[in-house]
C-alpha cells in the first residue's frame, strides 16, 4: 500500500532543450520534493540521448542550501545556457557558460515569468510584472488586480532585455497593459509582442500585435480581429503565423492558428484540426517550469505544438507553407518537448511523456517516412519505485449519452485483489470545466487505489479533446447536463462491470469538480461520503471575489446574465441554495491563498452546513493558492493525501 509520503519518491522532469550543434545533449531540470525542508529540489542535468549518461551541470549547492534551478534554454549559437534560479522568492535568469564552467544571474532580484534568446545569441528578452504596490496602502489600478498563484497583480507585466555580457537591463514596453508571447524574426531585426490591453481597459481582452524595428527603434501595430493570442511565430517571407480564439476569450473556446499576411487582415488556416492548442490533461505529477506549446523549427519551417485530443496530450506538426497538419502518432501522454531534427520526410522529437501506469521519464521519437514511430526511453529514474509498488489495471470506458454525445471514461484498480472485497468505489470529477483527465500518471489515484479503491473518472461534456461542440456544450449547462453525463457514465460502467451494490460510493473533485461535488450531494444522495476541495457553492459572490469569475462564470452561466438583473438564475445554479437538502458527509479542503475559487466559497459552504446540522469538516491551508493539490508544498500535500484517505476511512 502506497504511503503518502511516497509522493515525495517521485522524480519529477522539467521541459528538455537539445543543443543546437551536438543534437544529442539534451538539458533539463530533474526534480523531487523535499518532506522535511517543505520545498520542492531540482538540479540542471545534461543527458547523452547515444549513451544515456547523465551529467549533473552544477557543483551541489553550500551546506543548508537547497538547488532550485529549472527551464533551461541553450543559446542559438549553443556557447551558453540560460535557465531560472529560485533564490527567495524571486524566479531570477541565470546564466551559465560550458567554456569556463562559470555561471551568474542576470536579472538578480527579479520575477521572471519567461524569456527568449536573440537570434545572434547576444541578449534575452524577458518578461516580469511591474507591480505598484506597497506593505502601507495602494490604489487598485486595474480590474485585474490579483491573479491565483501570484497574488496581487497590481501591476502589468512588460518586456525587458537583459545584455548577457554586461547584464545590463534595458526596458522594452511602456504602454499599462499586459505584455507577453514575445518572438524574434529569423535574422534578429524585429521583435514581436502582444499588448492584450491597448485601450487600457482590461475586463475584455481586445489584443495588439506590435512589432519593434530592431534597426530604428521605430514600432508598427497590427490589430488582428481575434479575442486572444497565445504564440506567435514570424516566418521568413515577412508574414505571421499566430494561435489564439476567434470569438471569445474564454476557455471554452480553442486556441487555433491565424495568419497575418503583411499589410492584409488576418485569415484562420484551413489546415486547423478540431483539436485544442496546448497541454490540458489534468496530473498531480509534473512541475517542468516554464514549458512550451509551440516550438518553430527555423530550418524545416515547421511548427510544431501540442494538442490534447481524447485524453491525451500529442505533438502535431504544422507546415507554414501548405497549412497541413500531421500528429506525431505517439500512445504516450506528452508533459514537455524538443525539436532534435526535422525535414520534409523525417523528424525527430525528445520529450517528457507519462501513461496512467508510469510517471514521467525522458523520451526519444523518430517518425520516418509516415512509417510507424521508433520510441526509445532514455531515463528510467522512477522505475524503481513502480517495482515496489503494487500494480493496477485500468479499463476505458465509452458511454452513449440519451443525446447522442460519446463520454470516454476509465475505472482503475489494483491488478492483483487481495481476498478482502473492495472498499468502495470513489467517483472523481475533474476541473476546468474545459479540462480533461486522460492518459497521464495521477498519484492521486495510484494512492487511493492501493487502499483498495476503485477509482472511476471521465470526461463529461466540457472537457477538452473532443471537439468544439463538445466543448460549448457545457455553457449554460452547470449542474444539468454535465451531471447527467457524469452519473450516467457511472451507471453504466457500474453495470457493464458488476459492481457490487453493496460496496460503499464516494464522489470527490476540485474547483469546478467541487462545485459539481457541492452540486452532488444536494441533489443525489447515493454517495456515502464526499470531498470537495478549492470547490465553488455560490456563483453570485464568487463573481465578484474570483481573479477571473466576472469572465469565466458569466460566460459559463449562458453568457446573458450579472448580478444586478438575474440574482435569481445565478443562486439558482448554486449549490449552497440547496444546503438542506444534503445528507452525505462532506470533507472540504481549500487553500487561504486561493484567487480562482476563493477561501470564502468554502467558509459560505462549511458554516451553511453545520448550521443545518450536517456531518462536515473543514480543512484549512494556509498559503495554499488554487494549484495546492498538484504543486503545492510538499508537506501540505500530504497532509491533505491522508485527510482524503481518512475521511473515507472514517465513512465506511
Amino acid at each position: 500500500m502506497l504511503l503518502s509520503t511516497d509522493l515525495a519518491r517521485l522524480t519529477l522532469l522539467g521541459a528538455p532543450s537539445v543543443h543546437p550543434r551536438e543534437r544529442e545533449k539534451v538539458v533539463l531540470a530533474k526534480g523531487r520534493m523535499d518532506i522535511v525542508q517543505d520545498v520542492y529540489i531540482s538540479e540542471l542535468v545534461v543527458l547523452n540521448t547515444n549513451t544515456h549518461i547523465e551529467t549533473v551541470l552544477f557543483e551541489a549547492p553550500k551546506e543548508g542550501e537547497l538547488p532550485s534551478d529549472h527551464s533551461p534554454r541553450w543559446s542559438p549559437n549553443g556557447d551558453l545556457l540560460a535557465f531560472i534560479r529560485k533564490v527567495g522568492v524571486n524566479d531570477e535568469l541565470w546564466v551559465y557558460r560550458p567554456s569556463s564552467g562559470s555561471i551568474h544571474a542576470l536579472t538578480p532580484k527579479w520575477k521572471v515569468k519567461d524569456f527568449i534568446w536573440s537570434p545572434d545569441s547576444r541578449t534575452i528578452v524577458f518578461t516580469s510584472r511591474v507591480n505598484e504596490i506597497n506593505t502601507t496602502a495602494y490604489t487598485v489600478k486595474r480590474i485585474r488586480y490579483k491573479l491565483d498563484g501570484e497574488g496581487m497583480t497590481n501591476g502589468y507585466t512588460h518586456l525587458f532585455e537583459v545584455d548577457v555580457e554586461s547584464s545590463e537591463i534595458s526596458r522594452i514596453t511602456a504602454v499599462e497593459s499586459d505584455h507577453g508571447n514575445p518572438a524574434f524574426s529569423a535574422d534578429g531585426q524585429s521583435l514581436y509582442y502582444t499588448v492584450d490591453y491597448p485601450d487600457g481597459v482590461d475586463l475584455v481582452k481586445n489584443p495588439q500585435i506590435h512589432v519593434q524595428n530592431r534597426v530604428d527603434g521605430s514600432t508598427t501595430v497590427i490589430a488582428p480581429d481575434v479575442k486572444s493570442v497565445s504564440a506567435l511565430v514570424p516566418l521568413p517571407n515577412g508574414s505571421l503565423l499566430g494561435s489564439g480564439k476567434k470569438h471569445t476569450p474564454n476557455s471554452a473556446e480553442f486556441d487555433q492558428w491565424f495568419q497575418v499576411e503583411p499589410g492584409e487582415k488576418e485569415y484562420w488556416l484551413q489546415g486547423n484540426v478540431d483539436v485544442p492548442l496546448g497541454y490540458h490533461v489534468i496530473s498531480d505529477s509534473k512541475r517542468t517550469g516554464i514549458n512550451t506549446a509551440v516550438v518553430h523549427h527555423a530550418a524545416s519551417e515547421f511548427i510544431f505544438f501540442v494538442g490534447t485530443y481524447e485524453g491525451r496530450q500529442s505533438i502535431y506538426r504544422l507546415d507554414s507553407t501548405s497549412s497541413q497538419v500531421a500528429a506525431l502518432p505517439l500512445v504516450l501522454n506528452v508533459i514537455a518537448f524538443a525539436v532534435e531534427y526535422c525535414d520534409t520526410r523525417e523528424f525527430t522529437v525528445v520529450f517528457v511523456g507519462d501513461a496512467m501506469d508510469r510517471p514521467g521519464e525522458l523520451y526519444r521519437a523518430v517518425w520516418k517516412d509516415q512509417n510507424p514511430v521508433q520510441v526509445e526511453r532514455i531515463t528510467g529514474y522512477n522505475e524503481e519505485m513502480l517495482q515496489q509498488v503494487s500494480s493496477v489495471e485500468v479499463h476505458e470506458h465509452f458511454y452513449k449519452t440519451p443525446d447522442g454525445l460519446t463520454i470516454q471514461g476509465w475505472t482503475m484498480e489494483l491488478l492483483k485483489k487481495e481476498a478482502s472485497p473492495c472498499a468502495g468505489t470513489i467517483l472523481m470529477i475533474h476541473g476546468g470545466p474545459h479540462l480533461a483527465y486522460g492518459h497521464s500518471f495521477h498519484f492521486d489515484f495510484w494512492y487511493l487505489a492501493s487502499r483498495g479503491y476503485r477509482i472511476v473518472f471521465c470526461n463529461p461534456r466540457g472537457s477538452y479533446g473532443y471537439g468544439q461542440a463538445f466543448s460549448y456544450g457545457v455553457v449554460g449547462e452547470w449542474g444539468g447536463k454535465d451531471v447527467q453525463d457524469i452519473l450516467g457514465f457511472l451507471e453504466d460502467v457500474s453495470a457493464a462491470d458488476k459492481f457490487v451494490a453493496e460496496e460503499p460510493l464516494y464522489v470527490m473533485g476540485g474547483s469546478y469538480g467541487g462545485y459539481l461535488v457541492n452540486w452532488l450531494i444536494g441533489h443525489d444522495h447515493r454517495f456515502k461520503a464526499a470531498v470537495t476541495e478549492r470547490s465553488i457553492c455560490n456563483l453570485y459572490s464568487k463573481i465578484g471575489n474570483s481573479d477571473l469569475g466576472f469572465q469565466i462564470n458569466l460566460y459559463e452561466l449562458g453568457g446573458q446574465f450579472d448580478l444586478w438583473n438575474d440574482e435569481e438564475h445565478i443562486m439558482d445554479r448554486s449549490p449552497i441554495r440547496y444546503a438542506e437538502q444534503v445528507s452525505t458527509p462532506v470533507l472540504i479542503l481549500h487553500g487561504e491563498l486561493d484567487h480562482r475559487c476563493p477561501i470564502e466559497q468554502g467558509e459560505q459552504w462549511f458554516l451553511a452546513l453545520k448550521r443545518l446540522g450536517k456531518d462536515a469538516e473543514f480543512i484549512r491551508f494556509p498559503g495554499a493558492s488554487h494549484a495546492m493539490a498538484s504543486s503545492g508544498r510538499p508537506q501540505q500535500r500530504l497532509a491533505r493525501l491522508d485527510a482524503v484517505a481518512d475521511w473515507f476511512t472514517k465513512n465506511v
